[in-house]
Formats: structure tokens, C-alpha cells, sequence
């Protein structure tokens, strides 16, 4: 770890557990469930769950979509939307691009489809996250690019980048340039730095208990009184 910042080596090892099992090593931890940040699963949802799981450091920004420009709405979007390329870079890697839309998520519009992804994966992105739509799952998918939205649709409205860098919320969640995310099929979770290299043998430990309740569920000794004294027992 380097200033406060987990190495790749350190992030990358929790890509070997799933997204329930990391808020479980929270919890074990310290972490009381009311700390736990995870993403409102009626907001952003897994868009292709078979591409596994994904980490990496947030890079952020706001988006502007709708049926006309955003100067109509009085905003004013980026002069060059392309610096926002800078700011993924400058964010350590492996990297999970999260943008907030800001404008009319519902109408024809979509965040991101086939060429932003392959720009992303060359930046290092390993997933997307937003609030608003995305098209072009297929070809995501084959570009290995996972994406947690709101859901899909076929496009056609604008998209302008009103900034880049700046804290963002998405489905509950306040994100920040720099924090770690987690995500699988189930959703996404914020994991605290301070945590990371903590984390694998909190899960571990919890998984040895659960594997010991489960076993015991699959004995022939198996009784309720023996099951609730399997989760209180205090060897794990």
C-alpha cells in the first residue's frame, strides 16, 4: 500500500470472493450494516452478470442526456469532453468509470454502447457504472467491458459531459474520485481503503463459518437446537 492507496496486487485478490461475501468480510471487520454502501438495486442493476465480477477505483463525472442540448436546460457542457480521457489516467489502476446522469434518464438516450467501451477497456476501465441507459449489450459483452445501469435502450438523444473529477451519487451512494468499488451479478459495494488488505482473510473466516453451519445442515446429526448453536458457536 502506498500513501494510503492499496496496491493492484491487493485489490485485484478480492476479485477471488463475491460482492455479498466482501460486505460480509465488512462486516466481520467492524463495519455495522448501517456503514455498508451499496448501490440501490432499483437504480443501477448488473447489466451482463455471466462477465463476473469487477474492482477497481472510481473515476467520475456528470452527464447531461436529453432531446436537445443542454443549453436549453441552462448547462453548459464541457468544451472538451475528451480531457475527461486525462482523468481516467490519472486514477490508479485496474479502474471503474462512474458517471451521474444528471439529465432526463428516461428518454431515448444511452450513456455508452460499443465504441465507449472499447475506449474504456484501452483506459484501464474494467466496468462502467451509471444511473442512466446503455445499448450495444452484446457487443459490451465481447469486449469483456462490464456495465451496472439503469437498464438499456436503443439511443438517440444527447449526451454531453458537464464535469469530470467531482463527487457524484448514484443509486444512494455518495462515489468519489479514488474509492474502491465492488460488483457481480447482485450489485456493487463501496469498500473502505483502510480495509482492503484486511479483507481476504475476514471473508475467509467467515466463509469457514458458514461452511460449518452448512455441513451440519447436511449431516445426519442435524437438528434446529444444532443449527442455531452452529451460528453462535465462537470457533471461526
Amino acid at each position: 500500500m502506498t500513501a494510503g492507496i492499496p496496491d493492484r496486487e491487493a485489490v485485484e485478490a478480492l476479485l477471488a470472493f463475491s460482492t455479498p461475501s466482501v460486505l460480509n468480510g465488512l462486516k466481520r471487520l467492524g463495519k455495522h450494516p448501517s456503514e455498508l454502501e451499496s448501490l440501490d438495486r432499483n437504480v443501477v442493476r448488473c447489466i451482463s452478470p455471466g462477465l463476473g465480477r469487477r474492482v477497481g477505483f472510481a473515476a467520475t463525472r456528470k452527464v447531461w442526456t436529453g432531446r436537445d442540448n443542454p443549453e436549453s436546460s441552462g448547462l453548459t457542457a464541457l468544451d472538451n469532453p475528451g480531457a475527461h480521457d486525462d482523468h481516467i489516467l490519472a486514477v490508479p489502476g485496474p479502474r471503474i468509470l462512474v458517471a451521474e446522469n444528471v439529465g432526463d434518464w428516461r428518454g431515448r438516450v444511452c450513456i455508452w454502447g460499443e465504441v465507449a467501451a472499447n475506449l474504456y477497456k484501452a483506459l484501464d476501465c474494467t466496468a462502467g457504472i451509471t444511473n442512466g441507459p446503455v445499448r450495444d449489450i452484446d457487443e459490451m459483452q465481447e469486449v469483456g467491458f462490464q456495465t451496472y445501469a439503469s437498464g438499456v435502450d436503443v439511443g438517440g438523444g444527447f449526451v454531453k459531459v458537464l464535469e469530470t473529477g467531482q463527487p457524484v451519487e448514484i443509486g444512494g451512494v455518495a462515489v468519489a474520485t479514488g474509492d474502491l468499488l465492488h460488483g457481480d451479478g447482485h450489485g456493487v459495494v463501496k469498500v473502505p481503503l483502510e480495509l482492503v488488505e484486511a479483507l481476504p482473510d475476514a471473508i475467509r473466516a467467515h466463509e469457514a463459518k458458514e461452511r460449518k453451519v452448512i455441513d451440519f445442515c447436511r449431516s445426519s446429526a442435524f437438528s434446529l437446537p444444532g443449527y442455531a448453536a452452529a451460528w453462535t458457536a465462537k470457533s471461526y
